[in-house]
């Protein structure tokens, strides 16, 4: 008589290539890893991708969260701290803002983004950025 842990026919719902359906675009491992889904039928015209994700590179993919595809296939968004919310780049630190093709900038000190993105201030007056506002410099 042979002994086993189960019948092998029944999937697991807690290990390794158990699906849950809160787990097939997130990565299911917190986030460390692109939001991609190893199941694809090759029947489906959209490779058995759901909206709001998309087939990138072959994958189905979460374009509303994934940093590399953010918001649709190749779109990455740039910069350590940067992060893909609602198919929109944006940033995981308080003062920061996402500015395009630059990536995260601290607008509370930065003098090319002084308060807001592409904000600058003025060198010709020597000016700096502190607490988000174009001040003179000190003397």
């Amino acid at each position: 008589m042979i002994v086993g842990c189960g019948d092998a026919s029944t999937p697991r719902i807690d290990g390794p290539g158990a699906h849950n359906s809160s787990d097939q675009t997130s990565g299911g491992d917190g986030g460390a890893a692109p939001d991609v889904s190893p199941y694809k039928d090759p029947k489906a015209q959209d490779g058995g991708c759901s909206l709001p994700n998309e087939v990138c590179s072959g994958l189905c993919t979460a374009v509303d969260t994934d940093p590399a595809n953010c918001g649709g296939c190749g779109s990455a968004c740039i910069g350590g701290g940067a992060v893909c919310n609602g198919g929109k780049c944006a940033c995981s630190g308080q003062l920061e803002d996402y500015c395009d093709g630059v990536g995260c900038m601290d607008v509370s000190s930065d003098f090319d983004n002084c308060g807001a993105c592409g904000h600058a201030c003025d060198p010709n007056n020597d000016q700096a950025c502190a607490g988000g506002v174009c001040v003179p410099n000190d003397p």
